[in-house]
């Protein structure tokens, strides 16, 4: 037998290389069984590292959006009818009320021609113009005075505080010369006594 001819032989129970037409070793082919289960192995600690790297995603969680504010009424520049503004307003990704061990809360501050804080070391309480704090969704302004106002509204923390970034809406209304804070009732004419029969 020459060593191009030669192939695999049995030795103590184990193949051993072969010498190939050029004279280069040859690895025995593997037997198919191990080649399967090295294969499902492979595929195993795939599944196994992905599922990891899910959980992992899955457990932190991903970043919680951004609260946001926008004011739904009274639409910008329109002229008040009676010096009444309505606001309302519509808050996402926020809730309001107490904060809880599960929940942070926080409220509105409807401001009417007010210097509004926004710094969030700071009170969001100003020191110029008026304000009101609450969980409601609505407010309705008395506005006095001919021209333009500036009504605002921002979410802040349960203890007063603005968000950072600041979470702030604004819209510009126009009171019309003549208006008045409430309409004037109209004088009512007396009604003539009652005529006594038989008297003067």
């Amino acid at each position: 037998m020459n060593r191009d001819a030669l192939r695999a032989t049995a030795h103590n129970g184990c193949l051993r290389p072969t010498w190939g037409a050029y004279g280069a070793i040859r690895r025995p082919a593997q037997p198919r069984r191990r080649t399967a289960f090295r294969a499902l192995g492979v595929a195993a600690a795939a599944v196994v590292i992905g599922g990891g790297i899910g959980a992992h995603f899955f457990l932190s969680g991903a970043p919680a959006p951004t609260p946001s504010i926008r004011i739904l009424s009274p639409i910008p520049d329109v002229t008040l009818v009676g010096g009444k503004a309505f606001v309302a307003v519509e808050v996402r990704n926020a809730q309001l009320g107490v904060s809880t061990s599960s929940a942070k809360g926080y409220h509105l501050h409807y401001y009417l021609d007010a210097i509004v804080p926004t710094e969030g070391r700071r009170s969001a309480n100003p020191s110029v113009g008026k304000y009101v704090s609450t969980t409601k969704t609505a407010h309705e302004w008395t506005v006095s005075g001919v021209g333009l106002h500036v009504l605002t509204v921002q979410l802040v923390t349960d203890d007063d505080r603005p968000l950072t970034p600041p979470v702030v809406a604004a819209v510009t209304v126009k009171v019309p010369k003549g208006a008045s804070s409430a309409p004037s009732p109209s004088p009512s004419t007396p009604s003539p006594p009652a005529k006594t029969p038989g008297g003067c």
